[in-house]
């Protein structure tokens, strides 16, 4: 059983042009415009070559590009322009190609000394009439004396960047590339290299390949970050105490660290400071044992936690103190934030606030000064 294939157009041709009665000599010539009609075409593409001294190897693909299959053909490896009197070192075998298929090869050559290009041409002997004869040849050129393939230099491409100033560290590099990917893989170096200052600075991009490099240059722009965040309140609860004793209340007990625009959290001891607390129930609130305790908060010297009193009014539904900070981050933004400590009526009953009555710090509501009855005291 043998495997029949279609026969390729050229071979229809020649077969049906031998039951005619026209002699060879009245045949059109390829020049003719009867050429360009036989629907074959084969190209050379991908060629690149690898070398060692003198022996190289190149590697490529013949292409059919007709949709209709062609049959085998021999391809040629030249030193030189073939027709110009290129050495031919050596020939690949190409078989039977399907419609727009590829046939890939790599053949060994020692090249003669003082070569300059490489040729490889499809068809080599010219047996197939093609529509199009200018994509059967392809070259690559070598470096004098060497055999290897001459270096293209890489393509540097910059872009001016916006970095904030957490994240001084910034590349302008906007897609450089080596258009042959030889002789290795791109490096980039930058000049200055960062991390850059606040404001505008001047960068010079540079890429190699090992062998050739080129540089551009862009600018880098150093802006300050956005405000921190603020935390959430962690809502803290102080057990009632009958007495109205003091408890330390820190920032930290009170709120969740904020976050600066970098994204780190920002620690509210060392950067957060209370500007103000205030309580939802006078000064002079009846509370507990001691009925009467005045100066309910009192601030730390450093701002950063205060004394508050573990009471609530014996009429009410529970106290609230909100205490309203400002966190600042390694910049100098700053930010506002508050959170709530709460203390539970006789009753067990947690209050959501009623709004400011008694305040001490900066910036306090108006009208919530002193109770009465403790300032007469």
């Amino acid at each position: 059983m043998s495997l029949l294939r279609p026969l390729s157009l050229f071979a229809a041709l020649v077969t049906l042009g031998g039951c005619g009665t026209e002699s060879f000599d009245e045949r059109p010539t390829l020049g003719q415009s009867e050429a360009a009609l036989t629907g074959i075409d084969l190209s050379v593409s991908e060629l690149g070559v690898t070398c060692e001294g003198q022996v190289l190897t190149v590697t490529g693909a013949i292409r059919n590009e007709a949709p209709t299959g062609i049959d085998p053909s021999i391809a040629g490896i030249y030193a030189g322009d073939p027709t110009q009197g290129g050495t031919l070192l050596a020939t690949v075998n190409v078989p039977w190609l399907v419609g727009k298929e590829r046939y890939p090869f790599q053949a060994v050559v020692e090249v003669p000394e003082g070569t300059q290009k490489l040729f490889v041409v499809a068809d080599n002997f010219g047996f197939y009439p093609e529509d199009d004869e200018l994509n059967n040849t392809a070259s690559v050129t070598l470096a004098a004396g060497g055999g290897c393939v001459v270096n293209q230099a890489p393509v540097a491409l910059c872009k001016d960047v916006t970095v904030s100033a957490c994240a001084a560290q910034a590349s302008i590099n906007n897609g450089s590339y080596d258009v042959d990917l030889f002789p290795q893989a791109l490096s980039f170096s930058q000049s200055p290299a960062g991390p850059y200052a606040m404001g505008t600075t001047p960068v010079t991009l540079t890429v190699s390949d090992g062998m050739d490099s080129n540089t551009c240059s862009a600018t880098v722009t150093v802006v300050k970050p956005s405000a921190p965040v603020a935390g959430a309140s962690k809502d803290l609860v102080l057990p009632f105490s009958a007495a109205a004793e003091y408890k330390q209340v820190t920032l930290a007990d009170c709120a969740q660290p904020a976050t600066d625009s970098c994204g780190g959290a920002l620690d509210l001891q060392q950067s957060g400071s209370i500007v103000r607390i205030v309580s939802d129930e006078t000064e002079d609130a009846l509370s507990g044992l001691r009925l009467l305790a005045c100066k309910d908060i009192k601030l730390s010297a450093d701002r950063k936690s205060a004394q508050l009193r573990a009471e609530s009014g014996l009429l009410g539904n529970g106290r609230v103190y909100t205490m309203v900070y400002e966190v600042k981050d390694a910049f100098g933004n700053a930010t506002t934030g508050s959170c709530k400590v709460k203390v539970p009526s006789l009753q067990g009953i947690l209050s959501v606030g009623l709004g400011p009555v008694y305040c001490q710090g900066t910036a306090c509501p108006a009208g919530t000064g002193s109770g009465l009855l403790c300032s007469l005291l």
